[in-house]
């Protein structure tokens, strides 16, 4: 896994990396509740955190293949 170097556009300084999470896609409806998230299945995305102001970016996760 490679680490990126991303600055916050609004502070200009070097944003931390907090890890990956897979965040759930679809939502919920009042009739079919949470079936729309059982079936749209959830993304892996890595997530960058600014200290100062607290911005978070987000980037999908893709795994390396290893040579």
């Amino acid at each position: 896994m490679k680490i990126r170097t991303i600055y916050c556009p609004y502070c200009n300084i070097l944003m931390e990396y907090m890890g990956t999470e897979r965040m759930q896609l679809g939502k919920s409806g009042f009739f079919t509740e949470n079936l729309s998230n059982i079936l749209s299945g959830a993304m892996t995305v890595s997530i960058y955190e600014c200290p100062q102001c607290g911005k978070l970016e987000l980037f999908r996760f893709k795994k390396t293949k290893r040579k």
